[in-house]
């Protein structure tokens, strides 16, 4: 289908997949003439495109969300004023956690920046709505003892491929603490050493960060075991590093997205009684873990890949630590 050329953008500016406009939703019934299928699609691509490409897929996510709700409630784009806007905060709060209608808040409020920037409305109302109270010192992400990590790893059936894939996700996860998305990204040619001690290059981290992950001997066994199993390495450095997997177990192309790992350790949660965890419950596990075996908070911090230390203690679920405690450290006589 032909379609206008969408505005140009700066060349240095990361290359995307447009939205096609077959797939804008049905809001574009409610917000003619004052908006066009195209002026949307110009809206979210250009929001996009201005997002770190590990964050483009939940911010599509976010914003088509958005858009439907919109389009339910019969409110334009265009003209959507601070009262509606406010439903909106009360609709996302009723149904998510708040790290994650905060997300979704703020995707919104930047799409409507994005809007005005575009001259496609006049101001932006959602500025002035408030958030969540988010602030709270710890997450709301469920982290693991050690034996229950242990469990975990123990109930992957290893004699598959596949399954030799899953407990090197996994083992990679807990013991790394890197993002889904980033373990997604993650291709064979990222695997490598420095000084002497095995690595991943993490190339597209948070904020579009590039970074070195140290891994752990057993981490770096059980990736060469599921890459012996499936002749990965032969597809050559820029092959994705965990594959997805016909039903005969054998490996595909294409690799893993952060979907699909989300997949994968619900279903090996559940399968063990463990409730309500997720890839991040992983990462929350690794931080808590790491600082419980007396890694210093900077070190967790580094390799956690947070800016902002206050953000690594929010993970560390476990702050109350009767056997090796402050008070232990002070003596009057």
């Amino acid at each position: 289908m032909n379609r206008p050329n969408l505005p140009q953008f700066p060349h240095d500016e990361p290359e995307i997949t447009l939205v096609p406009t077959s797939n804008l939703p049905v809001i574009v019934d409610y917000v003619q003439p004052a908006l066009t299928p195209l002026d949307l699609e110009r809206l979210t691509n250009t929001l996009l495109k201005n997002v770190a490409e590990s964050s483009r897929r939940i911010y599509q996510t976010d914003v088509y969300q958005f858009f439907k709700w919109l389009a339910e409630n019969h409110f334009n784009l265009a003209t959507v004023e601070y009262s509606d806007l406010s439903e909106y905060r009360a609709y996302l709060g009723s149904r998510y956690q708040k790290p994650t209608a905060t997300r979704k808040l703020v995707v919104m409020r930047r799409l409507l920046e994005v809007a005005v920037l575009l001259k496609l409305r006049p101001d932006n109302p959602a500025t002035a709505l408030k958030g969540y109270g988010t602030t709270a010192n710890e997450t709301t992400r469920r982290a693991l003892t050690k034996k229950e990590a242990s469990d975990l790893l123990a109930s992957i059936d290893q004699t598959t491929a596949k399954g030799k894939r899953d407990y090197a996700l996994f083992l990679l996860l807990l013991r790394t603490g890197i993002r889904r998305a980033e373990a997604a990204g993650l291709t064979i040619g990222d695997l490598s050493t420095e000084g002497g001690y095995p690595i991943a290059t993490i190339r597209h981290g948070k904020g579009d960060k590039r970074r070195i992950v140290k891994l752990p001997s057993a981490v770096r066994d059980a990736i060469e075991r599921y890459l012996a199993a499936t002749g990965q390495r032969q597809g050559g450095p820029q092959m994705p590093l965990f594959a997805r997997f016909t039903r005969a177990d054998k490996p595909k192309q294409a690799g893993l997205d952060g979907r699909d790992i989300e997949r994968i350790v619900e279903g090996y949660a559940a399968r063990c009684g463990l409730d309500r965890l997720t890839p991040h419950g992983l990462r929350a596990s690794f931080v808590t873990l790491a600082l419980e075996g007396g890694a210093r908070l900077q070190q967790v911090q580094y390799a956690a890949g947070h800016a902002d230390p206050r953000t690594t203690e929010r993970y560390q679920k476990r702050k109350q630590n009767l056997q090796d405690n402050a008070v232990d450290y002070l003596d009057l006589g």
